[in-house]
């Protein structure tokens, strides 16, 4: 099994103190190679908790300091994972997905690159779980953007979730 990791560079104490029940709970109990990018927040964590849980870790640098140099980063890495068995990006968004953020070949995230990650993930066939940092009730999926309604391969876990 291959994880890619997605989500914001800016984590508060309480979204890493519920981050790390997510993986304490669901994610670090897979037999899994993880991958994951080079920057600050949800990176970083999930660099320290690769240590933490053993697992074997593949991080992705960015290759210069211009958006698309980001976006080419993540990009990397979902095409990575793309071709193996068992692939998954686990996202955990902060916002809602931007207006006109799509599944394609280079789909514009808004300046979101979790979900410019997720939807990049989609158009090349990868399995995603979603944890969603923001407040969700269970079953409502109305926050998804429709290119993800009703995907049999999109799963939302979290311990938001009422």
């Amino acid at each position: 099994m291959q994880i890619a990791f997605t989500g914001p560079r800016k984590l508060t104490k309480a979204q890493e103190g519920l981050i790390y029940k997510d993986f304490a709970y669901f994610i670090s109990n897979h037999a899994a190679d993880w991958h994951v990018g080079d920057a600050a927040g949800l990176d970083d964590f999930v660099r320290r908790a690769a240590a933490c849980y053993n697992k074997t870790l593949t991080v992705y640098e960015v290759a210069g300091n211009q958006r698309w140099h980001f976006a080419e980063r993540s990009k990397r890495m979902i095409d990575a994972i793309a071709p193996l068995p068992d692939s998954w990006l686990y996202a955990f968004p902060n916002k809602l997905c931007p207006e006109g953020c799509k599944p394609c070949k280079n789909p514009n995230g808004g300046g979101s690159g979790t979900w410019l990650t997720i939807a990049y993930a989609k158009y090349r066939g990868v399995q995603i779980y979603l944890f969603p940092q923001f407040q969700t009730k269970s079953g409502d999926k109305s926050w998804l953007p429709q290119w993800l309604q009703d995907e049999p391969e999109t799963k939302q876990l979290s311990l938001f979730a009422e």
